[in-house]
């Protein structure tokens, strides 16, 4: 496969992203327990896509990067002071959705062989703004975080 060295920081970056997101999702588990369900599928979308795009990396990631990930997770979640499932949605949506404007960017500049990667990175965060949306309407958004899982999962077995 070929690959630029900025689709590889990309790429990098992307990984890592994820690897944050999921320690984000499972540390704010633990202080929103009501919704421990939706912040687990949370999480899970978080790993499964960090999976995918860890076959696309040309080098394998340091324990201590993913490390430095969760600790910058941690620090977040304490910053963020969260309280409440509506002060998440509120303060999570409009990271999701400046990001889905970025990855959208970023797959048009892609390299051809690996715009599917990118598509692919930009689909998920487009599933995390649905759910987003859907659940500050007041309506359960869970069934797309299922069929993300369940489409992803076995691309990443």
């Amino acid at each position: 496969m070929m690959a630029t060295d900025t689709s590889q920081q990309y790429l990098l970056d992307a990984y890592l992203g994820e690897i944050r997101g999921e320690a984000t999702f499972r540390l704010l588990a633990e202080a929103l327990p009501e919704r421990v369900d939706d912040l687990h599928m949370l999480a899970e979308v978080e790993r499964l896509t960090a999976a995918y795009l860890s076959d696309y990396l040309l080098s394998p990631v340091s324990t201590e990067a993913e490390a430095a990930c969760r600790a910058a997770a941690k620090r977040r979640v304490t910053a963020m002071s969260i309280d409440s499932w509506a002060a998440l949605l509120e303060g999570v949506t409009p990271i999701v959705q400046a990001a889905v404007e970025k990855f959208k960017a970023a797959e048009a500049q892609a390299p051809r062989e690996l715009r599917h990667v990118y598509q692919a990175f930009t689909a998920h965060e487009i599933v995390l703004a649905d759910y987003l949306r859907l659940e500050q309407d007041g309506k359960d958004g869970a069934r797309l975080l299922e069929n993300y899982i369940e489409q992803v999962a076995p691309r990443t077995s």
